[in-house]
């Protein structure tokens, strides 16, 4: 598990790409950014709309646009050629897959991204934060106000983000996450997992202070989950062993991409009460970002994919919630000697219809450690990190 010179640049280029894009959705007008899919042209409505049938705000459009093409820089897509010499795929909510037409092999570059995570709490915060007669704010004057009012040290474990993670060569390269409210990125890869401030930040080398994580034992886990399939999912995953952090069944559910920083120390007191972070069949934009955390923690934390009992196996858009190894990404054992199954990703037209259970705990709790130990000797999950 390494970075080529390539990846370094690569890893150099979306961090980049990231930070212009933080203040390009920042200083948009509240007004452009809440705005429909409905309201733009039909050719716009047909490229943003999510295959989920959910809402598409301007806001994600420029995001998406943002990591993809650029905004008057070059985005991901101009970096694969100039910096791998051949196409990439980019794989994003809004749009699924794109270019569609390429198969992806084992060495072809590939972007897993979220664009904009946390859009229940994005439209939340337009309709709490935002002053009609001040046609001049931008979001960040709402994201600003967010900040004095919850304040930060919850925004760092609970906000809405922008994520990428980098496959290549069947492996996890580098996931790096962006916090939108707090402006705090995270950089995972061999080199370790570091955080710094996307205002400042140019390249990964100023993304420099070590992640700390918590090895606080115990049990209470964050996940998705409501009642139907999420519910039946996570009693067949044997998720239900574990005691749910109130915030799993709040009205704004939890983050996704940025659900590791639940196990993260950023001082001495500051614990976020929870010991294990789970994904209770939820989409791969969502996992990955976790998972490549897990990976390059340097042993301080394990990740899982969980198996489901079949009397309660749970389908979205006709894919298992649950999916066995065969029909997984992973396969049986750690990832850096397994590697990411690349090619699978070719079975989705749209691979938000990808999703799997997983789950990550601290090296160090040794309640949870004791738990997912028997998991994996009784086959009801396998260890990937």
């Amino acid at each position: 598990m390494y970075l080529t010179e390539e990846d370094v640049e690569m890893l150099n280029g979306s961090v980049s790409v990231l930070s212009k894009m933080y203040q390009r959705l920042r200083d948009l007008p509240v007004e452009e950014a809440r705005r429909d899919l409905s309201e733009l042209d039909a050719k716009a409505q047909k490229k943003y709309a999510r295959k989920d049938r959910k809402d598409t705000k301007f806001f994600d459009i420029v995001a998406e646009d943002a990591i993809s093409i650029g905004d008057g820089y070059q985005g991901h897509l101009d970096l694969f050629q100039k910096i791998f010499g051949q196409q990439g795929i980019i794989i994003t909510e809004e749009c699924g897959r794109v270019p569609r037409e390429p198969r992806i092999e084992h060495d072809t570059p590939v972007i897993i991204s979220d664009p904009v995570d946390g859009s229940s709490y994005f439209d939340d915060v337009i309709e709490r934060m935002s002053r009609a007669s001040d046609s001049s704010e931008v979001m960040g004057d709402l994201f600003d106000r967010e900040m004095e009012e919850v304040g930060v040290e919850s925004l760092r474990r609970h906000a809405c983000n922008s994520s990428v993670t980098l496959l290549r060569d069947n492996m996890i390269k580098y996931a790096v996450v962006v916090n939108l409210f707090t402006g705090d990125i995270y950089v995972g890869s061999s080199e370790g997992v570091f955080m710094g401030d996307i205002r400042s930040a140019t390249s990964a080398g100023d993304i420099s202070a070590p992640v700390e994580f918590d090895d606080t034992e115990g049990l209470t886990m964050l996940c998705y989950t409501k009642p139907g399939k999420y519910e039946q999912n996570r009693e067949g995953t044997h998720l239900r062993f574990f005691p749910l952090d109130p915030a799993a069944t709040a009205e704004i559910g939890p983050i996704g991409p940025m659900r590791f920083t639940n196990l993260v120390r950023y001082g001495e007191d500051d614990c976020s009460g929870i010991e294990v972070v789970a994904h209770n069949g939820e989409k791969v934009q969502e996992i990955l970002p976790n998972v490549a955390m897990a990976m390059f923690s340097g042993g301080r934390l394990r990740a899982y994919k969980l198996f489901c009992d079949p009397e309660y196996t749970q389908h979205r858009a006709g894919k298992g919630m649950t999916p066995n190894l065969a029909n997984s990404l992973y396969s049986d054992g750690l990832i850096v000697n397994t590697g990411i199954k690349s090619v699978f990703l070719n079975n989705y037209d749209y691979p938000s219809e990808f999703r799997d259970t997983t789950a990550i705990i601290a090296a160090g709790n040794d309640a949870a450690l004791t738990m997912f130990t028997g998991m994996v000797e009784r086959d009801y999950a396998a260890r990937v990190v």
